[in-house]
């Protein structure tokens, strides 16, 4: 009951501004870029249009968008970077799914110049509008706590993988591995809260902005190569996060 009324009080449009603010921060929407229209919004959150005229006005108000009559809604050029990134073990980051059940969605190679993909991805792969980009998609259960998993690799390391391989509990960098001889050498991760959208929510079973944690991996190969991106997407509420902290003489 408390849960509920939680969320009642926090406004839909404030929900919705909060996605949208994360796509603009991430630089899914870069500087000047126009954003979706309101009819787009609307059947994209599957929300009113006053809570989409709402949630950009909030948006406004924060100096990350600007509205302009007769030509649409577009980012302004001072959106501020925010990265928190954590360090760990590089077999730590290479999660393994032995224990847990697997459940592919899609292998699917995607034109960059079709799809709206996050500004980072295409960076980090130096790619162009005429280049193309696998995205592997699949559901990982571990101990009754559902994983959205979604990676990026180029189309040439796709090619080796199927969905057969990927329900048998494999990981894409063991997979890639044993058939190309490449191994990752160099990993970044970063961690951030984020509301969940309507299509990855049907996928965690929750609900729709409840907070997920994102989970986001730079893989680099041996030879300093991009090898790999590795989203991981789970509720918030499955989620703790653990350091071992030393104290030295000289502190205690």
């Amino acid at each position: 009951m408390f849960d509920s009324a939680k969320k009642e009080a926090i406004p839909l449009y404030s929900r919705v501004a909060t996605i949208i603010q994360h796509k603009i921060i991430s630089g899914q929407y870069g500087p000047g870029e126009q954003l979706p229209t309101e009819d787009d919004l609307v059947g994209h959150y599957q929300v009113s249009k006053i809570t989409i005229r709402n949630a950009l006005s909030l948006l406004e108000a924060e100096g990350l968008i600007k509205r302009i009559r007769g030509k649409g809604t577009f980012v302004t050029d001072h959106v501020p970077e925010i990265k928190q990134s954590i360090h760990t073990s590089l077999n730590e980051m290479v999660l393994s799914l032995a224990d847990s059940h697997t459940k592919p969605l899609e292998i699917k190679v995607i034109k960059v110049a079709e799809s709206r993909i996050p500004k980072d991805i295409v960076a980090f792969f130096k790619m162009t509008n005429i280049d193309e980009i696998a995205r592997i998609r699949r559901l990982v259960t571990r101990e009754n706590v559902v994983y959205f998993y979604e990676n990026y690799i180029l189309p040439d390391m796709a090619k080796h993988i199927t969905k057969k391989e990927l329900a048998e509990k494999k990981s894409i960098t063991k997979i890639l591995y044993k058939k190309t001889g490449l191994s990752i050498s160099k990993g970044e991760m970063y961690l951030q809260a984020i509301p969940a959208e309507p299509d990855i929510s049907k996928l965690l079973q929750c609900q729709a902005f409840e907070p997920l944690i994102h989970v986001q991996t730079y893989f680099w190969s041996e030879q300093g190569q991009p090898f790999e991106i590795v989203n991981r997407y789970l509720r918030a509420c499955y989620f703790k996060y653990k350091v071992d902290v030393t104290i030295s003489s000289e502190t205690s």
